[in-house]
């Protein structure tokens, strides 16, 4: 009786093994091979990066996409996320009607009245202060621009006093 509840504890494992990783995964690398074969000249894709193109030609691992009028991107075909419908993409319309809600703010925004911070007063320069030019005092202390070698001096001999 022991060996078949060990038998059939390993069946039950090799069987959840196979449906929670093995076939899941079957499905997602045939959904990225339709993904792949359905990339066309003129379609629209989206990259893996959010980028957004229209395919100009296809190769065996490269795909060009034009991004922007007369703007070519080459990109392996792996980085191609997905063929792109209308729903993916912003309609021109609501970017209109954005564009014109941010103009609408923007004017009321320059409409409001600001309050302005009171100017602290601001010295102004002597004509005397500046002609003059600006003397480095010299000094013991001043060094010349290039650094001078010393040598390491040998220590003093101590005497007994």
């Amino acid at each position: 009786m022991q060996q078949y509840s060990t038998l059939i504890f390993i069946a039950l494992l090799g069987l959840a093994f196979y449906f929670l990783i093995l076939r899941p995964q079957r499905k997602r690398q045939q959904a990225i091979q339709q993904t792949m074969n359905a990339i066309a000249p003129g379609n629209r894709v989206m990259l893996a990066s959010g980028l957004f193109g229209t395919v100009v030609s296809v190769g065996s691992k490269q795909v060009v996409l034009e991004i922007s009028p007369g703007a070519e991107l080459t990109v392996l075909k792996q980085a191609v996320s997905r063929v792109v419908t209308a729903e993916d993409e912003d309609n021109l319309e609501e970017q209109d009607e954005l564009e014109d809600d941010e103009a609408i703010t923007q004017d009321a925004a320059i409409a409001e009245p600001h309050e302005f911070r009171a100017e602290l007063p601001v010295e102004e320069p002597n004509a005397t202060a500046g002609t003059e030019p600006a003397v480095e005092p010299e000094s013991s202390t001043t060094t010349t621009s290039k650094p001078q070698a010393t040598e390491p001096q040998a220590p003093k001999p101590q005497t007994a006093d």
